[in-house]
């Protein structure tokens, strides 16, 4: 009988499933090894420079130590400082006894004309804003008061301005064309004034030296305190048949700026001795006086000063108008500035 000998079973997979598994683990294996190849025929000679880049700036950043030339302290020499000189006292002359000393006198500074513009928020008028309207426009028949009304305006500005007001002109010198009572409120209203004084050189054929104000009826008790003042620093007589001294008469430049708004009847124009006080420097710092006392007289609430008017000479004595005057002054402009 022949004798069976039983084989040795290498790598036999009797199981179907085994036998895919094992396939597959050896595709996996040989997709491996060819991906990996394939990375490194083509990224590896890229690797292999950034890696030498990499070694020679670590070798050139490397600090070299340099052995120091420079000689030990102890046998540098050693400087010997030198000493430092006294100061002489400087030697004054003695005056002798009566003999006086020249001193540098303190300029006084003159009101309104040499004022300098204030900065402290403790001036009088800080934080105010103040309009200033010359009345008429250089268009008109009244062209020389109009061009004097923008002189006083900016005479009375720049003392303002030096108790810390801000002031706005509705026309300055040079300005050309008209400008409507509408257009003048329009621009104080924008410039958010909070006081409106306009200036008036009155052009009628008056005989007499007088003055007064027009305000609208809300305008009245500003009005009055504006005229107070200004009579007291001028010195001069109220306009007959003006009441108080303000006459009450609607406004369109009160109307469209939005706040106490009053007009000064400065003088008569056609008045000799009006025109003459309303071109003067002096008497202008009394207009300006006025103005400033009746402004602060408002704000702080307080009565007008009643101090002596600065004016020396007497006024003068009143004339009786005329109807033919009375009418004039009717018919002066209200409406147009």
């Amino acid at each position: 009988m022949k004798q069976i000998k039983k084989r040795r079973r290498i790598l036999r997979i009797g199981n179907p499933i085994g036998f895919s598994l094992f396939c597959l683990v050896c595709l996996a294996v040989l997709a491996g090894l060819y991906l990996g190849i394939s990375w490194a025929i083509k990224n590896g000679p890229g690797v292999v420079k950034a890696m030498r880049s990499a070694v020679q700036e670590e070798v050139l950043t490397t600090p070299t130590v340099e052995p120091s030339h420079e000689p030990k302290d102890e046998l540098l020499p050693t400087a010997t400082p030198e000493p430092t000189p006294t100061p002489t006292p400087e030697v004054k002359e003695t005056p002798a006894l009566g003999t006086p000393v020249a001193t540098t006198p303190t300029p006084e500074p003159t009101a309104f004309a040499t004022a300098e513009p204030a900065q402290d928020v403790s001036s009088a008028l800080y934080g105010q804003i103040i309009g200033l309207d010359p009345c008429r426009d250089n268009t008109s028949k009244y062209a020389d008061e109009a061009e004097n009304n923008v002189i006083l305006a900016n005479h009375v500005k720049r003392y303002l301005e030096s108790q810390g007001a801000t002031v706005v002109l509705s026309r300055d010198e040079g300005d050309k064309g008209a400008l409507s009572n509408e257009e003048r409120g329009r621009i104080f209203k924008q410039a958010n004034c909070t006081y409106v004084i306009r200036l008036k050189c009155n052009h009628i054929n008056s005989k007499t030296s007088a003055c007064y104000v027009q305000a609208s009826k809300g305008n009245k008790s500003f009005g009055q305190k504006i005229f107070d003042a200004y009579q007291v620093a001028t010195g001069m007589k109220k306009q007959n048949g003006k009441g108080s001294g303000v006459e009450t008469k609607s406004d369109s430049v009160a109307s469209e700026c939005g706040c106490p708004c009053a007009l000064i009847i400065l003088g008569n124009w056609d008045n000799s001795k009006d025109n003459k006080n309303l071109q003067d420097e002096v008497f202008m710092d009394r207009i300006t006086e006025g103005i400033f006392n009746g402004l602060m007289a408002v704000i702080n609430d307080e009565p007008v000063p009643t101090a002596t008017p600065a004016m020396t000479d007497p006024p003068e004595e009143a004339v009786e108008e005329t109807a033919d005057e009375t009418a004039d002054e009717d018919m002066d402009e209200t409406v147009l500035p």
